[in-house]
Formats: structure tokens, sequence, C-alpha cells
């Protein structure tokens, strides 16, 4: 017989059968050397997004009026990211930046409606790829799985008790404690995986506000507690009669009761996790994808025109495995962009090379960050201003910051502002309207880097997705609506 491999000669099977038990053993020292999941004290990652959550609503933030205890006492224990900043104050693109580390002009989605290119890198397929089992609840029709937000769920679960045009509801949705309930029920149902990548996405401080109760009446005038006048209007000199006063105290104390309830919901979240020894094992991630502009500027109770502080300074905070480095504060400027990297990094997996945002060494935070330069941009009007070729918000609302000052330009307006938003968080003084030549080269220099940055738009493909528009249409009719 001819010595070739696979076939067997007398005397060779011993040494065939050794060779073969090294490579075996190499394989499983191999193995476990190299385990899917590197550092095996963070067996899990948890990310947990609040929608529509202004920074200036919570304890931790600094307000003296909304009841955020179990957010507060997380705070405690966690890495707080004080100056953060969205970078696009719409839910779908938002959290795609999120979990992309991308600009939108980068990862293509510009707003809701939209499909999320299938060339995205997300987190839920790295941390798949990795080992994690990946599971996803959405609060709200803007992340359903039609927009291929989903991608790299093992499971994600969307079952929208709140459908279009009931209780004003602008899309379907569900409450904080229908969230809540389902992940509580999913993990009580399979069990704790070895390795989770948990999203809950909570989307009650969103239109319409309807707290349940007791978080109903919890800031009402006549309740228990009054919550003072959030909006700077008069000193803005918006011009609002009394009775749209009135309705603007009201949303204003609605809106802080959903955040104290969601606040409530996430306490139950976090309790039933302790109690099975998840957060002690996890990274745990909690953010908002934007605010809510209460007046201010002229943006009535909505988001997604501008991007003055209102909207896109939102909250952010890390607790580590076993409440490592907490409680600490980041006061240097970070973006949403930053934490999906950030994240990588600690776990130790490659950050891809094409995304926009820079990590934040978790581990070594006893030196002040090294400076960064920041944008966002605005995601409305819709179809009248979106007529630039190169991308679909091109002429929309957007900024610069860098250090603690904040350029603002309105391509379809015309206008520009500039504001030192350390000085001035709620951006009463332009100054650029009595400028001194040092603020002239300021505005100048910050200036040619927005344009330089407008200028790197390569966005992926996208197409806006009108189902539920077609859905909603087809539902009114039914019910004698429209004819």
């Amino acid at each position: 017989m001819s010595d070739r491999a696979g076939e067997w000669r007398p005397g060779k099977r011993p040494v065939r059968n050794l060779l073969l038990s090294f490579l075996l053993l190499g394989v499983f020292i191999l193995g476990c050397t190299e385990s899917p999941v590197p550092l095996l004290a963070t067996r899990h990652v948890i990310f947990i997004s609040i929608d529509t959550a202004r920074a200036d609503h919570f304890g931790f933030m600094g307000s003296p009026d909304v009841l955020t205890p179990h957010l507060d006492s997380l705070a405690t224990e966690s890495i707080v990211f004080t100056d953060y900043m969205s970078v696009v104050p719409t839910t779908l693109a938002s959290h795609v930046s999120l979990l992309t580390g991308k600009y939108p002009m980068h990862h293509g989605t510009p707003r809701n409606g939209f499909m999320v290119n299938r060339d995205n890198q997300m987190l839920p397929e790295l941390l798949k790829a990795a080992g994690y089992h990946t599971v996803g609840f959405a609060g709200s029709f803007s992340l359903d799985t039609r927009f291929d937000f989903a991608q790299g769920f093992d499971h994600y679960d969307e079952d929208f008790s709140v459908l279009v045009g009931e209780e004003g509801a602008d899309q379907n949705q569900r409450p904080a404690k229908a969230v809540t309930d389902a992940v509580i029920a999913y993990l009580e149902e399979t069990g704790i995986p070895e390795n989770l990548f948990l999203f809950v996405h909570y989307f009650d401080p969103h239109l319409p506000y309807a707290p349940p109760a007791p978080f109903d009446t919890i800031y009402d005038p006549q309740g228990r507690r009054n919550l003072r006048p959030i909006g700077l209007l008069k000193q803005l000199g918006v011009p609002l009669s009394e009775p749209m006063m009135r309705q603007v105290q009201r949303h204003t104390l609605q809106y802080a009761g959903e955040i104290t309830y969601a606040d409530s919901q996430i306490g139950v979240l976090l309790d039933y996790l302790r109690s099975k020894g998840v957060l002690d094992q996890a990274i745990l991630v909690i953010t908002s994808d934007h605010g809510e502009c209460m007046w201010e500027h002229g943006e009535e109770f909505d988001h997604g025109f501008g991007v003055y502080q209102a909207t896109i300074h939102t909250i952010c905070m890390i607790r580590l495995p076993g409440a490592e480095s907490g409680a600490r504060t980041i006061d240097q400027l970070t973006a949403s962009i930053d934490i999906m990297p950030s994240v990588l990094d600690y776990l130790g997996l490659p950050v891809p090379s094409d995304v926009d945002g820079e990590a934040v060494d978790l581990r070594q935070l006893a030196e002040p960050l090294p400076s960064r330069v920041r944008f966002s941009q605005g995601s409305k009007p819709w179809a009248e201003v979106e007529t630039d070729p190169r991308w679909t918000n091109m002429l929309k609302s957007r900024c610069i910051r860098d250090g603690s000052y904040k350029l603002i330009q309105t391509p379809y307006l015309g206008t520009e502002e500039l504001y030192n938003v350390v000085e001035d968080p709620a951006e009463t003084s332009d100054l650029l309207l009595n400028a001194d030549p040092e603020i002239e080269v300021l505005s100048e220099r910050l200036r040619l880097d927005l344009e330089a940055w407008a200028s790197t738009a390569d966005p992926l493909p996208s197409r806006f997705e009108p189902s539920q528009m077609e859905e909603t249409v087809q539902r009114l009719k039914s019910l004698g609506y429209l004819r």
C-alpha cells in the first residue's frame, strides 16, 4: 500500500493516534484560552435607553424638582457623563448611532421610518459573534424590526399594546410596565444565559404625556408636590397667552411624571437583575436618545427641528461589574457615538475601523479625557428640505461643540448662532449678536470645522418604509374615519 494520508499500514496506527491526540489536545487548549467572551468577569452587557429624556430632569444631573430615586441611587455606583450629547435628536437614527458608533450621515439612517442598512456593524451583531445571547425589547414602533433595526438579535420583542391613534399616540408603543414585564417574563422562561446582551427601550417620556396613577398627579399644583416651571419662556420672550402658558405648565408637569414613572420601572428591572446575580456581572449603560424642547426656542414639546441643549443634552451613566469605578463623574464632552467603542474596548473586543466615536478607557479614569469635538444634526423638517443629493439632513439644523462653545447653523433658514453652553446652558445669549474680535476668530474656526465635517457625508443607502402609515390609513378607513 502507498503511504498516502488516510490510509493505514501496519505499525502506523499508534503513531497516527498519538498525533491525533496531540491535535485534539491543542484544539482543547486553544478553545479554553480563546473563549468567545474574552472577559469572563463581564458575563453580561445591558443597555437601557429612555426615550425623549432631557438631562435637566434627573436628580443625579442636578434637578431639584423631578424625582428619579432609582437612577439617582444607581449613579452612586456608576460613571456619570455630565456633558453627554446626542448626535441626532430623533429615535431611530439616534439608536443606530448608539449601536454603530457612527454619525447618521455615515450609517445612512436619517430619521424615523427609514431603513437601517445591513452593511452597518451594529453592537448586537458584534456581541453575538463574540458569544453573547442577544435580546432586545422595544418600547415603540420607531425601533420596529421592519426597519432592520434588530440586526444581530437572537430574540426581539415588539409587542405594542397602544396602537397609533389611540390615546393620542403618534406611533405604536407600550408603557414602561409592559416593557419591564416582558423582559422579566422572557428571562424567567428561558433562564439567564451564560453571556447576555440585553437591550431595553422605554418610550414613556415621549408624547403623549400620560403617566399612570399615581404619577399623573405627583407634580400637580394641587397634589403633594408642585414642580416649578422648567422652561425659560418669559426670559426668552416667547409670546404665549395665559391659556397657552397653562397648557405648557400642564405638559411640563405630565412630562416630569413620565420621567418619574420610567425611573420606577427601571428600578423594578434593576432589582430583578440584581436578585438574579446579573447586575454585578454586567457592564450596564443607561442613556437617552434625545431630549425634548419645551417652547424655549419656539419648538412646542417636540424634538428634531433644532439642536439646542434641550434636545441634545441627554443622560448617560455606565455601571461596571461590581460597581467598579463608581461613583465618578466625567465632565468632559462625550457623545452617543462614543458608547459603542467604549463598551467594546472594555470587553477587549476589536472596535470597527469605521466608527466615528472614540472609546473612553473605562478602566483608566484617573486623568481627564482628551478634548473632543463633536457634532449633531437635526432630522426635521422632512421632505420640503430634503433636497441636497449628498445627504437627506444636509440642509437641516446642525452644530459643532468644541470645549464650552457651540456653533449652530440652520442652512435651510440661513441662520447661525453661537453659545457658551457651560456658562449659558439654556442658550439665551447669542454671542454672534455682539461679537468681539476674539469671538469672530473663534466663530470662523468653528464655521470651517463644521463645514469640513458636513462635507464628509457619505451615507449608506437607505429608503423610507411607509408601512405603518399605510396600515394606519387602512385602520382609520375600517373605523369609518376615512373614505
